[in-house]
């Protein structure tokens, strides 16, 4: 189902092609891995893209300037976030590595510019990336920032539906890596609220957090809203998260592939792209509304949906029937 008409040299358009401004919506990314220290990947970065070495700190670097903008290479834990505060930490850093991620940020691309960054991963590859496979507690992955057209645009909240529904199809038909799964970074939103999502179809972002409220507490979740709400309502933000500071405010979705494959022949970042590209094509016709009628039906069907596969093969019918 995913990644049709993917093409190497090109990354399909969301269906909802601009912003609201009339812009190209931009697409931030990140990519978990190790094998390789955060010098080498910074190297072979400038190397392909240009720009300027910035590398003040040993374990958080850029590459200022590129063909891409700037590019953010770190060492991806807690005390990454941060300079190195000093030898002590520095060693700390050092003895983490190869358990814990280097990550590249990169600023917001286009879909075009997105398959140019695609190029570096079989690159990257190729000198020794490693990815979330090579060890059970690995887990590595990759992430979306997907610009919305606008924090309250009906296609926003139409789409957050229709992640709500779509979740369990992306995950059973893109092998989500079950290691990633115990670790609490990519948990699915509770059932409660998809089924409060599929009954109140919220048309405001308002309603929105009011529903999330009592079940995400946390970014934790495949598809992160928090940085979205914070963006879009700080004040009901920070009544709703008084002690989420981690989150910064954005408008975009950060959506969390649990999975990062960048050592495996073949593997591109397209894997994810047509991912979030079913979940906002869905959004954008009357396929969200048959899905949603199919859930409200078997909802209370001898327990039909306690069976995650039960709703993936249903999903999966309505899908191809209207995808074909």
């Amino acid at each position: 189902m995913t990644g049709q008409g993917a093409d190497a040299d090109h990354f399909a358009p969301l269906p909802m092609e601009t912003n609201a401004k009339g812009d190209m919506r931009r697409i931030g990314i990140e990519v978990e891995f190790s094998g390789l220290c955060e010098r080498r990947v910074a190297s072979i970065l400038q190397e392909n893209l240009g720009g300027d070495l910035d590398d003040a700190d040993p374990h958080l670097l850029f590459v200022r300037g590129s063909a891409l903008g700037d590019l953010e290479i770190e060492l991806d834990t807690a005390l990454g976030k941060k300079k190195s505060g000093g030898l002590a930490g520095s060693q700390v850093k050092d003895l983490l590595r190869g358990l814990v991620p280097v990550e590249i940020v990169t600023d917001p691309l286009t879909p075009d510019e997105m398959a140019r960054f695609d190029a570096m991963i079989p690159v990257l590859r190729e000198a020794g990336a490693s990815g979330s496979r090579n060890g059970v507690f690995l887990g590595f992955g990759v992430h979306l920032n997907v610009e919305v057209v606008a924090p309250a645009d009906p296609h926003t909240l139409r789409t957050v539906r229709a992640f709500g529904l779509l979740d369990p199809v992306l995950r059973a038909d893109n092998g989500i890596d079950v290691t990633r799964r115990v670790l609490p970074f990519v948990n699915a939103w509770p059932r409660a609220l998809v089924d409060e999502l599929v009954e109140e179809k919220p048309d405001s972002l308002e309603l929105l957090l009011d529903l999330m409220d009592p079940h995400v507490r946390t970014r934790n979740h495949a598809l992160d809203l928090l940085p979205l709400m914070k963006h879009a309502l700080p004040r009901l933000f920070e009544a709703s998260y008084p002690d989420e500071h981690s989150t910064k405010a954005r408008p975009a979705f950060h959506f969390r592939l649990p999975d990062s494959r960048i050592n495996e022949e073949g593997w591109s970042l397209q894997e994810p792209w047509e991912m979030w590209r079913l979940v906002e094509k869905v959004a954008a016709t009357e396929q969200l509304e048959t899905l949603e009628e199919a859930w409200q039906d078997h909802a209370h069907s001898g327990g039909v949906l306690r069976r995650e596969s039960a709703w993936v093969r249903i999903a999966s019918d309505i899908l191809g029937r209207d995808t074909q």
